[in-house]
């Protein structure tokens, strides 16, 4: 019987921390409806997207002691995990045959981030899972679908729209200030969370949830511009 608990304890946190990063997954694979990327490739940036986790957890605890002051640290440790998220997307989609339209490089990068915030979520809820908590369970999982997942999409998603609007001449000055916006965004939502003020906190969700709105419409149009009307004479990063 106790084993049993103990099984049930922990496959409902896992359950609830992996279905926002899924359910977010199908809904922006969903927008680039003309040229379906493959299967193979996309399970791969969210797998490596996941297991990136292990990557920035290590580097932010080694530089833990190094970081003083909790604000330097809420930007160091955003810049960590966007730019660990950007390698994943550069080495296994950036150059490959796949990556023909301009959408693609954002459904790429927010494969990834859903991968990582897949990972990430599992480890805050089981927590709270393995002391059944229900109500912390569901608190945790529902806050992590409307905030933190959302977050690394939006964030990971401007560097890939950043990389798409791009001529590819210009790719070298458009990702640094993708992965520039993104930090931007992601230490300004993880400053107002971490403030604990409940008024702050629901205007950044708000900021949020525009911010994914208009990368919806951004990533509609960008899914009509192949990269291959981009200029390509100089080499690309």
């Amino acid at each position: 019987m106790a084993d049993q608990l103990a099984h049930t304890n922990f496959i409902i946190p896992l359950l609830i921390g992996f279905i926002p990063s899924v359910a977010w997954l199908f809904f922006w694979v969903g927008v680039d409806k003309e040229h379906r990327e493959p299967f193979g490739l996309l399970l791969t940036c969210f797998l490596l997207g996941g297991a990136s986790v292990l990557i920035a957890t290590f580097l932010q605890q080694s530089l833990k002691g190094v970081i003083a002051g909790e604000e330097p640290r809420i930007i160091v440790w955003a810049a960590i995990e966007e730019i660990v998220k950007f390698l994943v997307f550069y080495f296994i989609a950036y150059k490959s045959a796949y990556d023909e339209y301009a959408i693609e490089p954002p459904i790429y990068m927010i494969v990834v981030a859903l991968g990582f915030a897949a990972l990430e979520n599992i480890f805050y809820v089981v927590q709270p899972g393995m002391s059944s908590n229900m109500t912390a369970i569901l608190l945790t999982g529902g806050l992590r679908f409307f905030g933190s997942t959302l977050l690394h999409t939006i964030a990971s998603g401007l560097i890939g729209i950043s990389i798409g609007l791009a001529p590819k001449h210009l790719r070298f000055l458009s990702i640094p200030i993708g992965i520039a916006a993104a930090i931007f965004l992601h230490a300004t939502f993880n400053f107002f969370i971490l403030k604990h003020d409940t008024a702050n906190v629901l205007q950044v969700y708000g900021y949020l949830w525009i911010a994914a709105i208009i990368s919806h419409i951004i990533l509609e149009k960008l899914r009509r511009i192949p990269l291959s009307q981009a200029p390509s004479s100089v080499p690309t990063l």
